[in-house]
C-alpha cells in the first residue's frame, strides 16, 4: 500500500514543491527511492546513454533516405557493400586485361572451352568459353582435364544443369551427385591433405556482365568441379567465387534456359545436360 501511495504522490508532490520553489531533487529523495532502479552494471552511465542515443531505432535502422537510395541502385546500410559505388566500366577493363594475357601463351595452352547443352532431349547447342589461362593456370587445367573425361570417368560429359538461379546463373559441374550437394576436383589437382578439392588461386576476374564463368566454392579454399555462368551482373560473388572465364559465343543459350525452363524452387524440371564438351 505504501509504495502505490508513493507511486500516486510522486507526480502531486513534484507540482507541489516547483509552486513553492522547494528543491525537488532535495524534498522528493525519500520519495524516489522506494522506487530505484537496480543498480546498472555500466560503470559509466553517460556512456551507456551515448550508445543508446547512437544507436539505430526502427527508422534508422537502414538508414535516412535508404528507399530513395535503394531505388536509384545506391544501396544502403541494409545493403552493406562496396559494389553498389564500384566503376564497372573500369572493372570490365580490368577484365579484359586480364583475358589479354593469353596472348602470351605458347598455341599448345587451350584457351577456350565449349559445352553442348540439350533441354529435353532437344538438339544440343553449343556455348564457347573462353578461359583465363595465363592469369589461373590452376583453375583452368582443373577446368580442363575435366572437359576432356570422357563417359563415366567423372567429368563434366553427362553431367547436367541442377539449379537455376533466375537472378545470378545457371549452376553446373556437380559430377559426383549431379544435384549440387557435392563435387570433386581432378585428381591430378588434389592434395593428401585435400583430395578432393583445392585453394583459391586469386580473384582478377570480377562478375560484372552476363556470362561470366566461376567456380562455385562451398568455402575458403574449397574449390571443386561445380562451377556458375552468370546471367546478369552478380557483384556479390567478387572475392567468394574465382571466376575464370566469360562465354564468347552462345550467350543465347544460356538466356533462354534461364528464361524458358520452368523450375520448382530453383530445380528444372527437365533435364538440361551437357551432351559433349571439350578444350581444344
Amino acid at each position: 500500500m505504501t509504495s502505490v501511495m508513493n507511486h500516486l504522490l510522486r507526480p502531486n508532490a513534484a507540482k507541489l514543491l516547483t509552486r513553492q520553489n522547494l528543491p525537488v531533487s532535495r524534498c522528493l529523495a525519500p520519495i524516489l527511492s522506494s522506487h530505484a532502479s537496480p543498480p546498472s552494471h555500466h560503470n559509466n552511465v553517460q556512456a551507456s546513454t551515448t550508445r543508446r542515443a547512437m544507436a539505430t531505432g526502427t527508422r534508422g535502422a537502414r538508414g535516412h533516405g535508404w528507399l530513395g537510395k535503394y531505388r536509384a541502385g545506391l544501396g544502403g546500410r541494409h545493403l552493406q557493400g562496396r559494389w553498389h559505388f564500384r566503376d564497372v566500366d573500369e572493372l570490365n577493363a580490368v577484365n579484359d586485361e586480364v583475358f589479354a594475357m593469353n596472348e602470351s601463351l605458347s598455341k599448345d595452352i587451350p584457351t577456350e572451352a565449349y559445352f553442348d547443352l540439350s533441354v529435353a532431349g532437344d538438339e544440343p547447342r553449343r556455348v564457347v568459353i573462353e578461359l583465363a589461362s595465363a592469369a589461373l593456370p590452376k583453375t583452368i587445367e582443373n577446368f580442363r582435364l575435366l572437359c576432356e573425361q570422357k563417359g563415366d570417368e567423372g567429368g563434366y560429359e553427362s553431367s547436367s544443369v541442377y539449379k537455376i538461379e533466375k537472378t545470378v546463373g545457371l549452376c553446373m559441374g556437380d559430377v559426383v551427385d549431379n544435384d549440387g550437394a557435392s563435387g570433386r576436383c581432378h585428381p591430378k589437382m588434389g592434395t593428401p591433405a585435400s583430395p578432393f578439392s583445392f585453394e583459391d588461386e586469386g580473384f582478377f576476374i570480377s562478375h560484372t556482365d552476363p556470362g561470366i564463368v566461376s567456380m562455385m566454392s562451398p568455402g575458403v579454399h574449397r574449390n571443386d568441379s561445380r562451377f556458375l555462368i552468370t546471367t546478369t551482373g552478380a557483384a556479390q560473388l567478387d572475392g567468394r567465387f574465382v571466376a575464370f572465364g566469360r562465354v564468347k559465343e552462345g550467350m543465347d543459350v544460356i538466356n533462354d534456359i534461364a528464361t524458358g525452363v520452368f523450375t520448382k524452387r530453383g530445380r528444372p524440371t527437365v533435364e538440361i545436360k551437357v551432351v559433349a564438351c571439350g578444350a581444344p
